[in-house]
């Protein structure tokens, strides 16, 4: 007789995504004020009109990491990386390992289905992921936290009130 064994593996990964700096600074102190050590990551854009990535890097990358550091008061990964779909993108926080994980020489992110195959492999669905990704493209802010369910909630609770 086979037994079956149903193993469920459940992420716990929240995205939020804010269309000004201002508002992404506030929802981080609230989740902080709530939440005990979260796990947080900002994925952005760089509006790099016709900034080449050399130049990106050598005069904003070191000031840009110490900022995402003040913001998540803790010493936080940081990179930058080019998209062809996206743009220049930089990530700060607990996935930047994922995002500049090095493929033959290029980091996941910059391949043209990293970030869509990143964050389909957190566990968000297909629509999400498209929507969260077309506003990155926008120029907008995704804060990406994890924790257990019901932290999640409570800080879903608390960022509506912001609204």
């Amino acid at each position: 007789m086979k037994s079956k064994v149903n193993i469920s593996v459940r992420r716990f990964f929240a995205i939020m995504e804010f269309q000004n700096l201002r508002m992404l600074k506030k929802a981080i102190e609230v989740i902080q004020a709530n939440v005990d050590k979260p796990q947080m990551s900002i994925l952005g854009k760089l509006d790099n009109n016709n900034i080449s990535l050399d130049e990106i890097k050598t005069n904003l990358e070191q000031e840009l990491k110490e900022f995402w550091n003040g913001v998540l008061k803790s010493k936080v990964p940081f990179g930058i990386f080019p998209n062809a779909q996206l743009g220049t993108l930089f990530i700060a926080g607990n996935l930047a390992s994922q995002f500049l994980l090095d493929i033959s020489g290029i980091p996941l992110g910059s391949m043209s289905a990293g970030p869509y195959g990143i964050l389909r492999g957190l566990g968000l669905s297909e629509y999400k992921v498209n929507f969260h990704l077309k506003l990155l493209k926008e120029g907008h802010f995704l804060l990406l936290v994890r924790d257990s369910s019901m932290k999640l909630e409570l800080i879903e609770e608390e960022l509506e009130k912001l609204s």
